[in-house]
């Protein structure tokens, strides 16, 4: 099914609006404390990689 329809037909006034919200959220930077978090998960774990090689629900030894 072809988009050509929906192209050439003109857009209501809400959505342009959506859009333009959508872009400007899009735009913002991220908040430090956000990125300080993500900074966070970055760092390597020790347990991260014995995590990683074990199955789902299983934790380290002696647990």
């Amino acid at each position: 099914m072809s988009d050509e329809p929906m192209r050439s037909r003109k857009r209501p006034d809400w959505a342009t609006g959506l859009r333009q919200l959508y872009d400007s959220v899009v735009e913002e930077p991220l908040p430090d404390s956000f990125s300080d978090l993500l900074s966070k998960f970055d760092e390597e774990d020790p347990d991260a990689k014995d995590a990683s090689t074990k199955p789902a629900g299983t934790k380290g030894a002696g647990a």
